[in-house]
C-alpha cells in the first residue's frame, strides 16, 4: 500500500498539522506577548496598567492569559455535540476561521479607537481564537488518522503533536524578536504584531481545506460511499485495487461500530460513568488531570515572567523552547521502546527533582529579578541563573518523557472502542478545564505569595502523581484491548469485594 500521492498525502498532513502549529504558538508567544503588555513604555495600549495595579491585578493577568483556554474549553463543549454531523474538514475549517478572527482581533485590540473597551476586546478575541484551538485539536489527529496510508499513519499523528511543540518555540522565537527589550527588533506594542502575524498559517490552513476531501471513514459512515470512494483515490491515485481494499477495510469497521453499539447494552453502560468503567476512567483520566496540575503546561504561557524572576534573560525560553522540541522528538522516537509505567515514574521522578530545585531556588531568592547587583541583567549569568535554566531544562524534560506522550495514549487504550469518543470527550474537556484553573491560579499565587511556595504546590502535586501511578495506572506495553478491559474488569470485582486493598498488586501482574 505504498503507492500514495506523495502530495496528496503531505497536504492531507499539513494542513490540520497547521491547526496544530497555531496552537503551540499561542502557548508560546503568549509568555512574552504579556510581559510586554504590562510595560508603561512598550505596550502602546491605555490599559496595561490594569494588569500591573490594583488588587485584582494578577487576576486580570490571568484571565488575558487564560482567555484562549476559555475558548478551547468551551469549543470542546461544542466540538462534541457537532464533530460527528459536521466531519472532520469542516471542524478544521471552523477552526481556521477562529483561528483567523482571533488573530486579526488581537492586532486590532490595541488602537486608540478602542481604548475604554481594548481589554475586553482583547479577551473575547482570544476567547474565539480559543474555540479554534478546540475544533482544530479534535479534527486533526482524527482526520490524519482517518486519511494516511495505514504505513504513515502512526508516524503522520505523532508528527501533528511534534507541530504543536514546534509551534511552541516559533512562539517564543517571534515574541523575543518582537516583544523583548533585549531583542534589537523589539518595537512598541510588538505583541500585537506577534499575535496578529499568525493570520498567516490560519490563512494557509483555511485555503488548504478546500484543496483536501473529506474523511472517508466519515463519508462512509453517513451511507456516501461513491465519495469515500473518490477521497481515497486523492490518496491513491494510481491504484484502484488499494482504493478497494481500503474502501472495504474501512466498511467493515464501520458495520463493526454500528454492531456494536447496538450491543453494547443498556443506556448505563454507553456512559463512560458506568460503574464498570470507573478502572479506566480513573487511570486515564487521572493522568490528563495530574498534567496539567503539575503545572509544566500553564508554566509555559508564563515562562518570560518566572525567568526574569530568577535573574535570567528573555531569550533563555526560546532555549526552553528549542528543548521541548528535541526531548519531544526523542519521546516519539522512543515511545514504544518502554513500558508505559517506566516512563511515568521516569518522567515524573525527573519533575520532582527539577520542581524541588526551582521550589529551592525561589523561596530562598523570591526576588532576583529586583536585586539591587542584578538589575535585571541577562549577562550577570551567576550559578544560581545556571541551576535554574538546568531545572526548567529538566522539568520540561521529565514532562516530555512521562505525561507528554502517555497521558493522551492512555485514555486510547483503556477505553474500548464502543466508549473510547466518549472518553477522548471527556479527557479533552478536563484537559482544557484544569489548564484553565491553573492559568488562572499562577499569576494570583506567585503575585500573593511568590514563585517558590507556587513551585512547592506542584512539587506536592507531582509526588503524587507518582503515588497515583504506582496504585492506579497498569501497564499496557504489548497488550490487546480485550485483554485491558479485562484487567479493569477483574480490579473492579477485587475492590467490590474487599474494599480498601491497594490495587498496587494487580497493577504489577501486568509488566
Amino acid at each position: 500500500m505504498d503507492d500514495y500521492s506523495r502530495l496528496s498525502v503531505f497536504l492531507l498532513f499539513i494542513v490540520p498539522a497547521l491547526g496544530g502549529l497555531l496552537f503551540g504558538y499561542e502557548i508560546g508567544v503568549t509568555s512574552a506577548a504579556v510581559s510586554q503588555m504590562e510595560s508603561v513604555a512598550m505596550s502602546g495600549t491605555q490599559w496595561y496598567s490594569l494588569l500591573t495595579d490594583g488588587e485584582y491585578a494578577g487576576l486580570v493577568e490571568g484571565v488575558v492569559t487564560a482567555a484562549s483556554t476559555i475558548g478551547a474549553f468551551l469549543g470542546s463543549l461544542v466540538v462534541f455535540k457537532v464533530a460527528d454531523d459536521i466531519g472532520r474538514k469542516k471542524e478544521l475549517q471552523i477552526g481556521a476561521c477562529c483561528y483567523a478572527i482571533g488573530a486579526v482581533g488581537q492586532f486590532l485590540s490595541s488602537s486608540k479607537a478602542g481604548a475604554d473597551v481594548g481589554l475586553t476586546f482583547l479577551i473575547l478575541v482570544r476567547v474565539v481564537y480559543g474555540v479554534g484551538i478546540a475544533f482544530s485539536m479534535h479534527g486533526a489527529p482524527t482526520y490524519i488518522a482517518e486519511m494516511a496510508p495505514p504505513s504513515l499513519r502512526g508516524l503522520l499523528v505523532s508528527l501533528k503533536e511534534a507541530f504543536i511543540v514546534v509551534g511552541i518555540l516559533l512562539g517564543f522565537a517571534v515574541g523575543y524578536l518582537l516583544c523583548s527589550d533585549e531583542s534589537s527588533a523589539v518595537v512598541v506594542g510588538g505583541w500585537k504584531w506577534a499575535y496578529g502575524s499568525s493570520v498567516i498559517f490560519s490563512t494557509l490552513m483555511l485555503f488548504g481545506t478546500f484543496y483536501i476531501p473529506r474523511s472517508a471513514r466519515w463519508l462512509l459512515l453517513k451511507q456516501r460511499s461513491e465519495e469515500a470512494a473518490e477521497s481515497l483515490r486523492f490518496v491513491f491515485p494510481e491504484s484502484e485495487d488499494t482504493v478497494r481494499e481500503i474502501f472495504d477495510d474501512i466498511k467493515r469497521q464501520c458495520d463493526k461500530q454500528l454492531e456494536m453499539e447496538v450491543a453494547s447494552g443498556s443506556n448505563e453502560n454507553k456512559s463512560i460513568f458506568a460503574s464498570k468503567w470507573r478502572g479506566p476512567l480513573l487511570a486515564g483520566v487521572g493522568l490528563i488531570v495530574l498534567q496539567q496540575v503539575t503545572g509544566q503546561p500553564s508554566v509555559l504561557s508564563y515562562a518570560v515572567k518566572i525567568l526574569k524572576d530568577a535573574g535570567l534573560g528573555e531569550f533563555s525560553s526560546v532555549l526552553l523552547g528549542a528543548f521541548k522540541f528535541v526531548a519531544t522528538m526523542l519521546a516519539v522516537l522512543y515511545v514504544d521502546s518502554f513500558g508505559r509505567r517506566k516512563l511515568l515514574f521516569i518522567g515524573n521522578s525527573l519533575m520532582l527533582v527539577a520542581l524541588a530545585v526551582l521550589s529551592y531556588i525561589y523561596l530562598a531568592y523570591p526576588s532576583a529579578a529586583n536585586d539591587d547587583d542584578n538589575d535585571n541583567d541577562s549577562s550577570d549569568f551567576g550559578p544560581r541563573q545556571v541551576i535554574t535554566l538546568i531545572a526548567m531544562f529538566i522539568y520540561i524534560g521529565g514532562y516530555q518523557v512521562g505525561f507528554g506522550p502517555i497521558a493522551w495514549l492512555m485514555i486510547s487504550e483503556c477505553f474500548p472502542l464502543e466508549i473510547r469518543g466518549q472518553a477522548v470527550a471527556f479527557a479533552v474537556q478536563m484537559n482544557f478545564l484544569w489548564n484553565l484553573i491553573i492559568q488562572l491560579s499562577i499569576p494570583v499565587v506567585s503575585t500573593a505569595l511568590g514563585n517558590g511556595p507556587l513551585f512547592s504546590i506542584f512539587t506536592a502535586f507531582c509526588v503524587y502523581s507518582i503515588y497515583f501511578v504506582y496504585h492506579y495506572v497498569p501497564e499496557t506495553k504489548g497488550l490487546s484491548l480485550e485483554e485491558i478491559e479485562k484487567f479493569f474488569e477483574r480490579n473492579r470485582k477485587q475492590k467490590d469485594t474487599d474494599i480498601g486493598e491497594p490495587t498496587a498488586p494487580l497493577l504489577h501482574n501486568i509488566v
